[in-house]
């Protein structure tokens, strides 16, 4: 890229090339040039590089032959800049297109025109015309093509910005003066981003931090709003409104005062009693004059008969619910029932947790409301006693998934039983015959104490409905295998029934084995060491007698084998034979 432009060749006689310096006598084919007898020429590093970087970067300046010329006329002669705002080669020389100027001028190719008007080629377009000088006129555009690709671009990059747009169509040289202002350029933009970014980030984590500050401070606000009329509703649940007067006439008094369990009656200002101080010695109250004279046939009410005042009075109880579950009228027809709860009022006054309206059956359906109110306590006081115990229980029960859906079913009573297998009720008809249920399985829960069979109906036992219970509430991993040896449920009936059990034949066997053990006391500690008397022999039974020889059993017999026969034998049935055969006749 450093090197001059090449010169022409001289048009003289062509000169013979000379032999390669690093080849020997020029007879083998080069590294280089891959031709025979290359010269010294074709080993310059500096050209080949030079040549390379034109054929990459010349093609994509996107110049035509107009740049070109436009370049070198500022490298040679430089370009005058007229007062009409026109340019040309020379004062007085051709004109130059504007447009062409002012694209070189932004990619950096040519300087802005001095005070004198003179425009010249900066370092990055000399560079770029001796590239295109060395690779030749094929890396020039036409101008149709150029246009055409400057079109494709701006279409393209129709949202960015002119300069942009700029740099994409006449881009600068690579590597070069103004690529490097433009990456500092751009280096410093982003710097500024960043600065931006960092300020507009802290600005969002202190808004962020206000907002929060005041929804927390609103929350604050609404939970001691809430708490203040939480402590209003009960002390009017209690105390009732405060300003109806000190008497148990229902007409008298509101409704908030008629459903209070405690209500406090109002006294008038100048009655109350002042609350005695170490200063003032405490006199007793003077009653209030009336403000009607009372006739004198009017005797005057006793304290005796005056009826007593609600705070007075003790909550009644109702038979059949706890004595902190109650239901209560809130008017005189009774149509209209409220459901008190202590608990739930936080243990120190009863609050109304629900209020029924349905006519003549206001009363039945209130006490079924405070009834379900009551088991809900107690189910989840049971729970949370019974815990610790449901911990241990459900893990030992070795339940596998058929086995505990086996038990739900029972529990849901669609466990049932034909007289010869065991069925599942189809929940869609419950006429029809579900799924049947391993035998196996069922025996098994019924070994363990869990189930029951009563006629058809299969169900769970009180063992089987705690255990599943601590089945449910604490949900253990089921058994992987499913066993048909259950244990019992840990501290149930049927584990205390196994254990008293186990501890009648232990005591069983203890009361049996004393008498036998103090009533022979020779035998088992007196005499421990002596042997024990020798068994009878038994007597077998006699051996029968020999059997004859089989020359006797059979004396007339000869086609004895000789193997059976001894020599002696064989010689006395000859004899035998001999002698009763009779002669032969003549």
């Amino acid at each position: 890229m450093t090197s001059s432009v090449p010169e022409p060749a001289d048009s003289g006689p062509a000169e013979q090339p000379q032999a390669c310096t690093q080849c020997s006598n020029g007879c083998h084919r080069c590294y280089w040039t891959g031709t025979t007898g290359a010269t010294a020429a074709d080993y310059n590093p500096t050209g080949w590089r030079a040549q390379y970087d034109a054929e990459n970067i010349g093609p994509r300046l996107s110049w035509t032959s107009r740049h070109l010329d436009a370049v070198d006329h500022a490298t040679t002669t430089g370009i005058t800049a007229d007062p009409a705002g026109e340019y040309r080669c020379r004062p007085g020389g051709r004109r130059i297109a504007g447009h062409i100027i002012t694209e070189l001028t932004a990619s950096g190719f040519l300087t802005s025109p001095d005070p004198a008007g003179r425009i010249t080629a900066t370092d990055d377009g000399r560079k770029a015309a001796l590239l295109l000088h060395t690779v030749g006129p094929t890396a020039l555009l036409t101008t149709t093509d150029q246009a055409a690709r400057a079109h494709r671009i701006r279409r393209k990059h129709q949202g960015s910005s002119a300069e942009y747009k700029q740099q994409l169509t006449f881009p600068c040289l690579p590597k070069g003066d103004h690529a490097r202002v433009l990456d500092a350029r751009a280096a410093a933009w982003h710097r500024e981003l960043t600065r931006l970014a960092a300020i507009s980030r802290a600005e969002a984590e202190a808004c962020r931090a206000r907002a929060e500050a005041e929804y927390a401070a609103e929350q604050a606000a609404d939970r001691a709003r809430r708490e203040a009329e939480r402590e209003e509703a009960v002390r009017r649940a209690v105390h009732g409104c405060g300003q109806c007067p000190d008497t148990w006439t229902v007409d008298e008094r509101c409704g908030t005062c008629r459903t209070a369990s405690h209500p406090a009656p109002h006294r008038p200002a100048g009655t109350e009693q002042p609350a005695p101080t170490d200063e003032t010695p405490e006199t007793p109250a003077v009653p209030a004059e009336p403000d009607h004279e009372e006739p004198a046939d009017q005797a005057p009410v006793s304290d005796e008969a005056a009826p007593r005042r609600a705070a007075d009075r003790p909550m009644t109880a109702i038979e059949g619910l706890p004595d902190s579950v109650s239901i209560t009228a809130l008017n005189q027809r009774e149509d209209v029932y409220a459901v008190l709860c202590l608990p739930c009022g936080g243990g120190g006054a009863f609050t109304t947790v629900d209020t029924i309206r349905n006519g003549n059956w206001s009363k039945a359906d209130a006490y079924l409301t405070a009834k379900h109110h009551a088991d809900g306590h107690a189910r989840r006081t049971e729970a949370a006693r019974n815990q610790p115990l449901w911990q241990q229980q459900a893990p030992a029960l070795g339940w596998s998934t058929a086995q505990a859906d086996t038990m739900h079913d029972a529990e849901r009573g669609h466990l049932h039983h034909d007289g010869t297998v065991f069925y599942r009720m189809d929940p869609h008809d419950p006429r029809a015959k579900g799924r049947t249920v391993a035998r196996a399985r069922i025996h098994a829960l019924i070994a363990a104490g869990l189930l029951e069979r009563d006629g058809r109906n299969v169900t769970p036992t009180p063992d089987g409905t705690a255990a599943l219970r601590a089945w449910h509430a604490v949900r253990p991993q089921p058994a992987a295998h499913e066993t048909t040896l259950l244990p019992p449920l840990l501290g149930g009936q049927e584990e205390a029934r196994r254990i008293a059990a186990r501890a009648e034949l232990d005591a069983h066997a203890a009361t049996h084995n004393t008498p036998a053990r103090h009533g022979r006391p020779e035998q088992l500690e007196l005499f421990t060491c002596e042997e024990p008397a020798p068994a009878p022999r038994r007597t077998s039974r006699p051996r029968r007698a020999p059997r004859p020889p089989i020359t006797d059993r059979f004396p007339g017999q000869t086609t004895v084998p000789a193997g059976y026969l001894t020599a002696d034998e064989l010689h006395t049935a000859l004899s035998r034979q001999t002698r009763t055969t009779p002669a032969p006749t003549h």
